[in-house]
C-alpha cells in the first residue's frame, strides 16, 4: 500500500524516514530555505497560519517570491480562527492574499478553519476559487459536513474522525494527514477505512488516486505490504 501524509508538522530525520509514505510537511516562508535543503524526498506546503496573520507582511511577501518553487506545492495552512489569533478583520484579507496567491500559481490550499466556518463559506462564495480548498485535520458534524460538500471543499482527516461525518464525504474528496499527532500515518489510514468499512488496500489506492489528481508531483512512495512484513518478523 501507498500511504500519503497530504498535511504534518512532523519532520523526521532523512535517514530514519518511513520509504512507504509521502509527506507534504507544513512550513512558515521563513523556514523554507533551510527545510528544502535539509529533507529532499517530501515536498512542502508554505503559508502564515490564522494565529500568526497579524504584523505578517514581511513573510506575505517573502511566500510570494518562493511560492513558484516546485518544492512548494500547495498554499498554506492558511484561513479562520475564532478562538485564537487577532480579528477577523486582519485575519480575513491575510487569508485572501493566500487565495490570490493559489489561483496564481495553480497550487491547492490547505485550510485551518475553527469555528468559523460560515466566515469561510463566505470567502469561497466571493472569491470563486478554481483551485483545490482542503479543510484539514476535518472532524465535523454530518450537518456541517453536508453543507461543506455542497460548497466544494475537499477534507483531509487525521487521528479524530466523526464516524457519521466519514460516510458522508465523497471518496474523491478525502485525503489523510497525521499533522501532529500521535498515531501514524499507516494507523490513520486503517483508522479511516475501519470507518467506511472499506478494504484497507482499496481505501490506500483510492486516496492515492486523490493525491495524484490533486498533487500531480508529490512523489509516490514505496509501496508497503504489510504481509511480507509480518512474515520477516
Amino acid at each position: 500500500m501507498e500511504y500519503y501524509d497530504v498535511h504534518t508538522h512532523q519532520i523526521f530525520l532523512e535517514e530514519d524516514d518511513d520509504p512507504y509514505h509521502s509527506c507534504i510537511f507544513d512550513v512558515y516562508p521563513l523556514e523554507f530555505e533551510v527545510a528544502k535543503e535539509s529533507y529532499n524526498r517530501h515536498a512542502f506546503s508554505c503559508g502564515i497560519h490564522p494565529w500568526y496573520s497579524e504584523d505578517s507582511d514581511t513573510q506575505m511577501a517573502y511566500l510570494n517570491e518562493i511560492a513558484p518553487n516546485p518544492r512548494i506545492i500547495a498554499i498554506g495552512e492558511t484561513g479562520l480562527d475564532r478562538l485564537k489569533g487577532p480579528a477577523f478583520e486582519i485575519q480575513i484579507p491575510v487569508f485572501k492574499r493566500h487565495i490570490e496567491l493559489s489561483e496564481r500559481l495553480r497550487k491547492p490550499v490547505i485550510i485551518h478553519c475553527v469555528k468559523a466556518w460560515e466566515e469561510l463559506i463566505r470567502v469561497r462564495r466571493e472569491t470563486r476559487p478554481t483551485q483545490p480548498w482542503i479543510i484539514h485535520g476535518y472532524h465535523g458534524k454530518p450537518e456541517l459536513t453536508e453543507q461543506l460538500i455542497r460548497e466544494g471543499f475537499l477534507f483531509s482527516v487525521g487521528d479524530q474522525i466523526n464516524v457519521a461525518s466519514m460516510q458522508l464525504i465523497p471518496l474523491d474528496a478525502l485525503f489523510c494527514e497525521t499533522d501532529e499527532d500521535e498515531m501514524s500515518i499507516r494507523d490513520i489510514y486503517q483508522q479511516a477505512a475501519r470507518s467506511l468499512n472499506m478494504d484497507p488496500e482499496q481505501f490506500s489506492l483510492r486516496i492515492a488516486k486523490n493525491v495524484r489528481k490533486v498533487f500531480p508531483t508529490l512523489e509516490v512512495p514505496r509501496t508497503w505490504y504489510p504481509d511480507q512484513e509480518e512474515e520477516s518478523e
